[in-house]
């Protein structure tokens, strides 16, 4: 089923045409990257798909769907605790009350933020606001969840974490996301969108979804890890290391760290 159609769509703000000449379809249970350099248009575009942005030109058709939307930046000075904030969001966006609680705490230990329920917004991580962002957004079970750029000030294994939980999501959930981080694009979407200058430029379909393995070692020197391929790699301490890896790499990296004189402590595999 196609809950989204544009026919050279474009969209003006303030005398500016931020989107193009969008001529775009995407079907139910997509998982859509939109790719681009800052001020490119990515937002827009995700705009533009969830109806937040009207098209000024063009055609475009939306099914009448749920969505669910976060936005990059969750607001600073929010005093509610993290489980009062949710309940208030679920009220507000659920047509029926029973069962929200029920569903805020699953939603809570799916992303491992169970001990923070009671913890005012204000002074969560950066990565603990994300996660209330994203479930705030699943408690209206939408359809189509349109994220912008969920990774942001994430580190990089609260990335991995949150890939592997957003994965996870039972259900053919249409999932829409701008991101410049590789480990997202290639772990989650299987289909990219580039924009450049409010264009869509690139339109690549079924790119295969990757495992990752994410491993953590003792080294004799940092040294060492510039000779290791990783997508990712991160330093803690003096003496050890993590680093994330594509699942097919990651016997001969880990071969190449142990002729190194390195140790392997952990080894888990995300999706």
């Amino acid at each position: 089923m196609k809950i989204f159609e544009a026919n050279q769509a474009c969209k003006e703000i303030d005398g500016i045409m931020i989107l193009k000449e969008v001529s775009l379809s995407i079907s139910q249970g997509e998982k859509v990257a939109i790719t681009g350099t800052n001020g490119s248009g990515k937002s827009s575009l995700l705009k533009l798909i969830g109806g937040i942005f009207e098209e000024t030109a063009g055609q475009v058709k939306r099914s009448q769907i749920n969505i669910g939307y976060v936005p990059e930046h969750f607001p600073e000075s929010i005093r509610f605790k993290l489980k009062d904030y949710l309940m208030l969001m679920g009220k507000m966006t659920c047509k029926w009350d029973e069962g929200i609680l029920k569903r805020i705490e699953n939603y809570a230990e799916l992303f491992a933020i169970t001990d923070f329920l009671t913890t005012p917004l204000k002074n969560c991580s950066k990565g603990t606001k994300q996660k209330a962002g994203i479930i705030q957004a699943l408690l209206k079970n939408p359809d189509l969840l349109l994220l912008d750029e969920p990774l942001t000030g994430l580190d990089d294994k609260a990335k991995i974490e949150l890939l592997n939980q957003l994965n996870s999501l039972q259900g053919r959930k249409t999932i829409i996301f701008t991101a410049h981080d590789p480990l997202l694009i290639e772990g989650l979407a299987d289909r990219v969108l580039t924009v450049e200058s409010g264009r869509i430029v690139y339109d690549a379909a079924k790119i295969k979804k990757e495992k990752f393995r994410y491993i953590r070692a003792s080294i004799p020197t940092k040294e060492i890890i510039t000779e290791i391929p990783s997508i990712r790699h991160k330093f803690i301490g003096k003496d050890s290391v993590e680093i994330i890896v594509s699942a097919k790499e990651s016997d001969k990296i880990i071969a190449m760290l142990l002729q190194r004189g390195c140790s392997i402590f952990e080894l888990t595999e995300k999706r």
